[in-house]
């Protein structure tokens, strides 16, 4: 996430994580986040809340995120609101990843692996890569969305489009009509 000027970035310190663990409740404000190229999504403030937990080989995080998404969806172009609420299961750890040479194969167990300095967790990071993973491929405003009409661009979900009853047939369909 791209930080403006004089933002504060929030930090976990791990000295602060006791042997009973630390509960974390943060709030981030509204920000956008960048998709490539000039494209990017406002999402509203955020509510970070957890568990941590050290062990020897590193720290497990185990929270919720809650926010919403400012979309535009992929059928019709309409902006909506998407709420997420996303679950994350995090284990911190300052080891590498693997050694070099070493064949390459991912468990599910290094999806959740995140490598990290040993002193701090970025919260930033953190939020904007899981709030990356919880939107969808095709944003749309409903599941019944109707899109836009090819021809006139028309939103068929606020209704009919003239060209709906101009509509001609295409002579080159004709023989595909003819076998029906």
């Amino acid at each position: 996430m791209r930080r403006p000027p004089g933002r504060k970035v929030m930090y976990i310190e791990t000295k602060e994580i006791g042997p009973e663990g630390l509960a974390v409740s943060r709030s981030i404000g509204a920000f956008r986040l960048p998709l490539g190229g000039r494209d990017s999504i406002q999402v509203s403030a955020v509510n970070l809340n957890g568990e941590l937990s050290k062990d020897a080989d590193g720290i497990s995080f185990v929270g919720r995120i809650e926010t919403s998404a400012r979309l535009s969806c992929s059928r019709c172009l309409e902006e909506y609101a998407l709420p997420l609420v996303l679950p994350f299961d995090l284990f911190y750890t300052t080891e590498p990843d693997g050694s070099p040479g070493a064949v390459s194969r991912i468990d599910d167990d290094m999806v959740t692996r995140v490598h990290f300095d040993g002193d701090r967790i970025d919260v930033e990071s953190l939020v904007s890569e899981q709030v990356y993973l919880g939107l969808p491929l095709k944003p749309l405003c409903r599941p019944d969305c109707l899109g836009l009409c090819p021809r006139c661009g028309t939103n068929l979900n606020a209704g009919d489009c003239a060209c709906a009853e101009e509509r001609t047939e295409d002579p080159r369909l004709r023989v595909l009509k003819n076998l029906l």
